[in-house]
């Protein structure tokens, strides 16, 4: 594997967003940024996350606003060892396209109410990692998929798919109404982040998100839509869900069969004895880091002594916890 390029090599005005082949250097020394698609993460990939946060790092795992996790307190010859393990565990499948896999998704998808993201987060990300030219998007540019509850929807993303059982829309454009797959939705949502990297070099090649763009969203769906024949949706699907609407953030027992817990990492940082904790129980699907800087646990036979366990650890748990209101 290669060693991961210093901060310097960065170009003075360039993309600086960290990942794991690019390390930024704090004042604590270098951070690593491990992308998490849908923030889906295994058990595994825990343990081995726990591991080397206190083999190489400050011993903690800081969880971001994208669903990511980052290692601080890195040393400068961290970068071997760090790239090789994160490659075996399955957390760095593309070296080419490390700083580019950031996905959104609703992070209770299935749990309470709507469908389950994990299928269509993983044919993105392979489908993302298999195009070479969208490498060169910026470490910036944000996918997102919302099962229709428009918790992930509103958080800014560049390309957004809202799924629903009836059909989806990907940045206004209806697909396949009353029969969608999710190879139709990722079709769609690559083909508007080659519509956008068009656009941007039309307009000089600087553009970093949607946004950036003058007109970019109507000039990108105008061109996704001439390209693969699809029509402006009247309205985005809709789904049953959890009421809270899209600043929603919740901790505690979810779902209808009360089998979930979401814990909040208070700060956005866990250690690497919580990780282990987590990740002895993950023992279904896989757990979930969400925007919010909490984790969600899916499948648990007793969710509710987890919870107070988990309590015990230090996770906030409960709606009336302090550190919902405090950020850092």
């Amino acid at each position: 594997m290669p060693a991961t390029s210093p901060v310097g090599d960065y170009p003075a005005a360039g993309d600086r967003c960290p990942g794991v082949l690019r390390l930024a250097l704090a004042a604590d020394g270098y951070l690593a940024r491990i992308r998490l698609p849908g923030g889906l993460i295994s058990a595994g990939q825990i343990r081995t996350l726990a591991r080397l946060a206190g083999e190489l790092g400050d011993g903690r795992a800081e969880l971001t606003s994208r669903g990511n996790v980052q290692l601080r307190g890195l040393a400068a010859d961290a970068a071997g060892p760090l790239t090789e393990q994160l490659s075996q565990a399955g957390l760095l499948p593309s070296l080419s396209h490390d700083r580019v896999r950031n996905v959104l998704a609703s992070p209770l998808a299935g749990l309470d109410g709507g469908t389950d993201l994990t299928a269509i987060v993983r044919v993105l990300d392979a489908a993302l990692c298999a195009r070479p030219r969208l490498a060169e998007l910026s470490g910036r540019f944000l996918f997102v998929v919302d099962d229709g509850r428009g918790d992930v929807a509103s958080l800014g993303g560049d390309v957004v798919a809202q799924v629903g059982p009836a059909g989806a829309v990907v940045n206004g454009l209806a697909v396949a109404p009353g029969h969608v797959t999710d190879d139709d939705v990722v079709t769609v949502m690559l083909a508007c982040a080659e519509a956008f990297l068009d656009e941007a070099v039309a307009q000089g090649g600087t553009a970093w998100r949607m946004a950036d763009l003058a007109d970019g969203a109507e000039r990108v769906r105008a061109a996704v839509a001439g390209r693969l024949r699809l029509a402006t949706a009247a309205q985005p699907p809709a789904v049953s869900a959890a009421p809270g609407g899209p600043a929603f953030r919740p901790v505690g027992i979810v779902g209808p069969s009360g089998a979930a817990a979401v814990l909040l990492a208070p700060l956005g940082r866990l250690t690497a004895a919580q990780l282990s904790w987590l990740a002895d129980r993950v023992t279904g699907r896989p757990a979930r880091i969400t925007p919010w800087r909490s984790v969600v646990l899916p499948d648990l036979p007793d969710a509710a002594g987890v919870l107070g366990d988990a309590a015990r650890l230090g996770f906030g748990t409960d709606a009336a916890s302090p550190w919902l209101r405090l950020s850092a």
